[in-house]
């Protein structure tokens, strides 16, 4: 990919969001056939030209946020922030507390998404509800799991003594390890859980952050081999190939058309 495309797509991102510049770029999935430094170049010279404000990483380990911030220095940038999976589920990994000295060490906030596991940390969870909860699977976890069943236990428990959900528990946890929580919102209550757990209105002891950090599993992401990361970027790589071979040849418009053409016959079948 030349120079010139890769302004062009960030240019294209920033019409999308209506911007002339982006606040914050973040490079994902760290498995391209080109090495990070690559990629970090690039975002430093959508810096230089006004595109983007700031440089972020995801799901990177920390060797990889060790070379990034390498590559960005060396082009007189910095690494701002790195994404990961950052909850209950996996705080005790070693590889994520591996990267989380190198980010504290070259201050990179750290922006933890599904700080409630998909639902695997709230109440009412089901057998049932767990087989379609993505999360499980990414992390090995099975009902019954002895080390899930304490966890939960422990936050329940400290939930009914504040007088509030898991869900706030969890978020307020991640809000006092210093991470920015990245919270999905489906629902109204998804809202006001987030809205509540950064209330200064309540707040959990050093003894409850202490007994959480005791029952978190060490389910990181970050450990899983490069290989199925690689499959997974090759597969999406192709399906974005095949969008723009069908794009070219057919039209945006006419693409636009045959999409909705499914989409009206399947809610017709």
């Amino acid at each position: 990919m030349g120079s010139g495309t890769r302004e062009e797509a960030v240019k294209g991102m920033n019409k999308r969001l209506n911007v002339e510049t982006q606040d914050l770029l973040f490079i994902h999935s760290p498995v391209h056939p080109l090495p990070l430094e690559h990629w970090v170049r690039a975002a430093c010279k959508a810096v230089d030209l006004g595109l983007v404000k700031r440089i972020g990483l995801s799901n990177c380990n920390a060797n990889q946020v060790a070379r990034a911030v390498a590559a960005a220095k060396a082009q007189g940038k910095r690494i701002c922030a790195n994404q990961v999976l950052f909850s209950l589920l996996d705080y005790n990994s070693p590889a994520l507390q591996d990267m989380l000295k190198v980010c504290a060490a070259e201050d990179i906030k750290i922006v933890g998404f599904s700080p409630i596991g998909q639902g695997l940390l709230t109440e009412g969870l089901t057998e049932e509800g767990m087989k379609g909860i993505r999360m499980a699977m990414m992390t090995g976890l099975r009902w019954g799991d002895g080390g899930l069943n304490t966890l939960r236990s422990e936050i329940e428990m400290i939930a009914k003594r504040c007088k509030r959900s898991m869900a706030q528990v969890c978020i307020k946890w991640s809000i006092h390890k210093g991470a920015i929580p990245l919270v999905g919102v489906r629902r109204t209550k998804h809202a006001e859980d987030a809205v509540a757990a950064a209330s200064n209105e309540w707040d959990l002891s050093a003894e409850e952050i202490q007994r959480l950090d005791v029952a978190a599993l060490d389910r990181s992401t970050l450990e899983k081999p490069a290989w199925r990361r690689g499959l997974f970027m090759c597969v999406l790589s192709t399906l974005l190939m095949v969008y723009s071979v069908t794009e070219m040849f057919l039209g945006k418009p006419r693409v636009a058309q045959i999409a909705a053409g499914k989409k009206t016959k399947s809610k017709a079948g």
